[in-house]
């Protein structure tokens, strides 16, 4: 292979590693971390009437106080008794659908992690091939 296209090929690998990287990292920027709850916690938050609103996304849940902070906690699948208690208590309730986590979301975070193994792997041939037979014999 001639060497301009390998130094084009090493050159791409490290741009696309950066950007796939960076995509990574930056996940959900805007959305600021909540303390989570425990469930009792929530359920007592609720007969106390301190919680206004609450978004629920599957089994996550979060939701607001009173006092306009915030909260998650992670609710069970049967949610029929917790819902019943948010209305009698005129909680705001939302409903999210989350997209589900298949293969193509794991390709996609672990991307980096790939094309930096590619990379290590292309440098470690381009160091074996510059050294000489005779260099490797040597005491």
């Amino acid at each position: 292979m001639d060497q301009t296209v390998k130094t084009v090929v090493f050159w791409l690998v490290i741009v696309l590693s950066a950007f796939l990287l960076w995509q990574v990292v930056k996940a959900n920027p805007d959305q600021p971390k909540t303390p989570e709850i425990s469930y009792s916690a929530f359920l007592s938050q609720v007969d106390a009437g301190n919680v206004v609103k609450v978004t629920v996304s599957r089994n996550h849940i979060v939701g607001s106080y009173r006092d306009n902070s915030s909260f998650s906690v992670t609710a069970p699948t049967s949610q029929e008794g917790m819902l019943q208690a948010l209305r009698q208590k005129n909680v705001e309730i939302w409903f999210k659908e989350t997209a589900e986590q298949g293969w193509p979301s794991w390709l996609l975070n672990l991307a980096p992690l790939i094309l930096l193994a590619a990379l290590w792997f292309f440098m470690i041939r381009q160091m074996k091939q510059r050294q000489s037979p005779n260099s490797m014999n040597q005491p």
